[in-house]
C-alpha cells in the first residue's frame, strides 16, 4: 500500500521524456510518492514500448521489460504535441504541475513554443528539467547521443578494459541509467531551492558530463601528471561463476595466515614472498594463480562468505537469478511484486535507499493512454465529447 502521507506526495510531474534516462529521472519522483503524467505520442507511445525483451516473445506496447520497469507508478496520457491544439493542451498542463522532465533536442520545444523560455513567464515556479546527450549549450549541442557514444566522450571506456586491448563498454544502458539519477538529484536540488526562495528554474543535465563526473578520478590522475590505464581483472574462477579474493593488496599482516589455514596451506603463511603487503604485491600473479586453484574447487558464495568472515575485501560476480535469491534482498525486501493485467505478477526492484518513516510506492506501469479521461476530463474539465473530438482529430 502506497503511504498515506509519501515524502513527495503534493507533487506534480509532467513527463514529456522517453527512452531510458527521462523516465528513470521520474520513476524515482514517482516511487517517492509524486503524481507524474507521462505525455505519450498517440498509436505508437513511448519508443521503449516497442524495445525488447518482451514478456512473451513478440513485440507488443504494453510487455516491454524495460517499459514496464522504467514507467512504474506513473499515469499515461496520449498527446500530439507538435499540433497547435496539442501544444495548448499542454501549456494547460504545464500550469497544473511542479516539474516537467523533457528529453528532446535543445531548442526542439522551443520551435513548438513550449521551451522554457516560453513556459516560464507563465509559470515562475516550474522546475524543468532537460536532459540531453551533452546539455544546452556548448558545440555538440546539436550532435546525437547513445549510451555507448556517452561513456566513450565522457572517458568512462577509457577505464575499462585489458591494457593492451581496446577499451570496452560497460553492459547494458549503464550510462542513461545514471544520467537519469544525476537529473532525478538535480531536480530535486531544484525543488530545494524552490522551497526556499519561491522560484522555479532550468535544470540542464547533460549525459556527457555526467559520465565524466563517475570517472573523475581519471581526470585528476591527469591533471597530477599520471596518465590514467586500465587494469587487468583480478576475478578467479569459482565452481560456479566468478569471485574476487581480495588477498593480493590490503590485507592485514594478523588476517593472512588465517586465509592461508583457509584454503589448507598454511605453510604460505610463513613464505617470504606473500608474508608481507609489498611481497604479495610484487609476486601477485604467482599468488593469484594459487588462489585460484582454491576457488576453482568451491561455490562462490561459500568462498565469499568465508573470507568475509575473515574481514577480507572479497566478492563474487552475482548473476539475475542470484539477486532473486540473495539473502540481503530478501531481509530489505528488496523486491516487490505487481501485477500487470498484460503480463501478471512479476518482482519489481524497489528503492536504492530508505529513509525513516519513507516506503517507497510501487505501481505498475501505465498502459498507454491509460488515463486520459482521468486527466483531461477530471485535472482540465474536458468533457467526453471534447474527448472523442481530440481523439478524432489525432490530437490524443
Amino acid at each position: 500500500m502506497p503511504d498515506p502521507d509519501p515524502i513527495l506526495g503534493d507533487l506534480r510531474v509532467l513527463e514529456l521524456s522517453e527512452g531510458v534516462a527521462g523516465p528513470f529521472c521520474t520513476k524515482w519522483l514517482a516511487g517517492l510518492g509524486a503524481t507524474v503524467i507521462k505525455v505519450e505520442p498517440p498509436g505508437r507511445g513511448d519508443v521503449t514500448r516497442a524495445a525488447g525483451p518482451f514478456i512473451h516473445d513478440a513485440p507488443h506496447p504494453e510487455e516491454s521489460a524495460a517499459f514496464l520497469y522504467l514507467n512504474t507508478g506513473k499515469q499515461s496520457i496520449t498527446l500530439d504535441i507538435t499540433t497547435p491544439t496539442g501544444a495548448a493542451l499542454l501549456q494547460q498542463l504545464v500550469r497544473t504541475c511542479d516539474i516537467l522532465v523533457e528529453s528532446f533536442p535543445p531548442a526542439y520545444l522551443d520551435s513548438l513554443g513550449l521551451g522554457y523560455a516560453a513556459l516560464a513567464p507563465q509559470h515562475p515556479e516550474l522546475i524543468y528539467t532537460a536532459i540531453t546527450p551533452f546539455g544546452q549549450t556548448g558545440p555538440y549541442r546539436d550532435y546525437q547521443g547513445s549510451d555507448l557514444v556517452t561513456q566513450a566522450l565522457g572517458a568512462l571506456m577509457h577505464t575499462i578494459g585489458l591494457p593492451d586491448r581496446e577499451p570496452l563498454k560497460i553492459g547494458g544502458q549503464a550510462a542513461l541509467y545514471t544520467t537519469g539519477i544525476s537529473a532525478f538529484s538535480a531536480t530535486m536540488l531544484a525543488l530545494h531551492v524552490r522551497d526556499l526562495e519561491g522560484h522555479g528554474q532550468l535544470v540542464d543535465v547533460s549525459a556527457m558530463e555526467t559520465l565524466t563526473v563517475a570517472q573523475i578520478h581519471a581526470s585528476l590522475q591527469h591533471q597530477f601528471g599520471r596518465t590514467p590505464v586500465r587494469r587487468a581483472s583480478t576475478l578467479m574462477p569459482a565452481q560456479d561463476g566468478w569471485v574476487h579474493a581480495g588477498l593480493e593488496r590490503g590485507i592485514g599482516e594478523d588476517t593472512w595466515p588465517r586465509v592461508c589455514e583457509l584454503m589448507g596451506v598454511p605453510e604460505l603463511a610463513d613464505d617470504p614472498k606473500f608474508n608481507t603487503r609489498e611481497g604479495r604485491r610484487e609476486h601477485q600473479q604467482e599468488l593469484q594463480a594459487l588462489i585460484g586453484a582454491w576457488t576453482a574447487t568451491r561455490p562462490k558464495e561459500e568462498i565469499y562468505h568465508a573470507l568475509q568472515n575473515l574481514r577480507t575485501v572479497a566478492g563474487y560476480v552475482a548473476t539475475v537469478e542470484d539477486l532473486f535469491v540473495s539473502k540481503q534482498f530478501a531481509e530489505r525486501e528488496f523486491f516487490q511484486p505487481l501485477e500487470h493485467p498484460h503480463t501478471g505478477k512479476a518482482l519489481y526492484p524497489g528503492a536504492a535507499f530508505s529513509m525513516q518513516g519513507m516506503s517507497w510506492r510501487h505501481g505498475r506501469a501505465p498502459l498507454l493512454g491509460e488515463h486520459n479521461a482521468e486527466v483531461y476530463a477530471h485535472d482540465l474539465g474536458y468533457s467526453a465529447d471534447d474527448l472523442a473530438r481530440l481523439r478524432a482529430l489525432g490530437v490524443i
